[in-house]
């Protein structure tokens, strides 16, 4: 029976993998349009993942409009100019750089309006000492488990094993793990503490106390203490992992699971055909194309910021790391403003370390800052490098603007214009900072003429958002500028 669930299972998956390649096949042409985007924007070319995201985004918009005429609903993607086509992309790919979310959050495109996003949770597979079967290693929403017992889970050491209950004198059994390896068996209340003398014999370090003993090959112990325990007293020891039983310590992976469901970010636009033919005779322009460039662009604006909202509540929150303070950047005597401003990169630093100390598994790898920080940090460099092509492209609200000693720089002007917030954006899915999760990409009903010659036009996308840690993120300001 186990056989055959696993190729019952194995099947499913290599099922799942050709819907996938499926869906691709199906939406190349598309897919082949932001894909020259994107080798004209970053010099280089969509990962499979990508693709398979773009694509999934793509159907979702197909069949959550209820329509069969792609053409139709994705009327602005078969223009020929690239150029026209740029204003979209971004946006329909939805994990395209030009979306900041892409550089500080992980992207997950929903297959359903409501779904769920899945998080890493390593747990302990047995209990060895201190630490209790099905209890969490490392877990995408809390981190590294701290104790000492955690940090050597992977070894041949037991610590903080329970020998019973408070309040008693004389203690005796056998430990989880054995054979016991001599001369490391330690057994402590707080008070009083026998030690392996190596020869079996644990010794009291108490003046009034009587030795207890340890049988190696099977773990027995039993000790006697000269009064009795006020804590419950536990053991530390080493055994031989190769002659133990169930001596290899094991780790179960765990998915946990949230829901998520998209949010909807629509827009409805008139104008008159007059208005139209007006713009076109005196400009050469389309009001149509233009409105899918401004109200476009408004979407991706608001789909950005919308994560980034989640971020900075969450770098507030009472679980994240330990705020970071303020920093003054006022020019005392003696000092020159040179020297002074290169103070914010050791107080980036201090930030990034507060996520480490809270999570054991993350430092900063992106800065949100207010127009004043984004101000001085343009001055780091060397240790800032601006975006390509930064200066000459029109920004809509946050945009990235460069690196910090390798984070990513993103100013956003809605921000308190002194105010920093640092994060981590996570390595996969299963172990995120903030998930982005898009359902539906940018896509324009078909124009729609009125008997009074007015044309209106509709523009619609969803995604999902969760934050996964809010360990993940911390916050911190600067003072005196002028």
């Amino acid at each position: 029976m186990p056989g055959k669930l696993n190729q019952i299972v194995e099947n499913r998956l290599a099922s799942i993998t050709e819907q996938r390649k499926s869906l691709v096949k199906v939406w190349n042409p598309y897919i082949s349009a932001v894909n020259k985007y994107l080798m004209e924007k970053e010099n280089r070319e969509m990962t499979p993942y990508e693709a398979q995201q773009v694509a999934q985004c793509l159907e979702n918009a197909l069949v959550d409009g209820g329509l069969r005429n792609r053409s139709r609903i994705f009327e602005t993607t078969y223009q020929s100019n690239i150029t026209f086509l740029g204003v979209q992309l971004p946006v329909i790919a939805a994990l395209l750089p030009s979306l900041v979310l892409n550089q500080i959050g992980i992207v997950q495109a929903l297959d359903r309006r409501t779904g769920a996003v899945f998080y890493l949770d390593l747990q302990y597979g047995q209990t060895k000492g201190s630490l209790t079967s099905g209890s969490t290693f490392i877990g995408a929403k809390t981190g590294h488990a701290r104790s000492q017992a955690a940090r050597r889970y992977a070894t041949e050491y037991v610590y903080g094993e329970s020998i019973g209950a408070l309040g008693s004198t004389a203690y005796s059994g056998t430990v989880t793990y054995f054979p016991v390896v001599a001369g490391t068996m330690t057994i402590t209340d707080g008070v009083e503490t026998f030690t392996d003398d190596g020869n079996g014999v644990l010794v009291s370090d108490a003046s009034s106390g009587t030795n207890g003993t340890i049988v190696y090959a099977t773990g027995a112990y039993s000790v006697t203490f000269a009064s009795a325990t006020t804590t419950a007293p536990t053991t530390d020891y080493q055994y031989d992992y190769e002659k133990a039983t169930n001596g290899v310590p094991e780790v179960n992976v765990n998915l946990t699971s949230e829901s998520i469901s998209a949010v909807d970010f629509p827009l409805r636009a008139k104008y008159t055909l007059g208005a139209a033919i007006d713009l076109e005779k005196a400009h050469g322009l389309v009001l149509e194309d233009e409105l899918v460039k401004y109200l476009g662009g408004e979407i991706k604006f608001e789909i950005d910021h919308y994560g980034i909202e989640q971020i900075t509540a969450a770098a507030e929150g009472a679980n994240a790391a330990t705020p970071f303070g303020t920093l003054s950047l006022t020019v005392g005597s003696g000092q020159e403003w040179l020297w002074k401003k290169y103070h914010l990169l050791d107080f980036i630093e201090k930030g990034s370390n507060n996520i480490f100390a809270k999570t054991l598994r993350a430092h900063a790898t992106f800065i949100i800052c207010g127009n004043n920080a984004a101000r001085v940090i343009k001055q780091l460099e060397p240790h800032f490098s601006p975006a390509p092509g930064y200066g000459k492209i029109t920004p809509t609200g946050p945009m990235v603007i460069g690196t910090l000693d390798g984070r990513q720089v993103i100013q956003d002007p809605f921000l308190a214009t002194n105010r920093m917030y640092l994060g981590y954006k996570g390595d996969s899915i299963l172990m995120a900072g903030l998930i982005y999760a898009p359902y539906i990409p940018l896509f324009a009903t078909p124009t729609l003429i009125t008997s009074d010659l007015a044309a209106q036009k509709g523009f619609l996308s969803a995604s999902g958002y969760k934050v996964v840690n809010e360990g993940f993120y911390t916050y911190g300001d600067i003072s005196g500028l002028i």
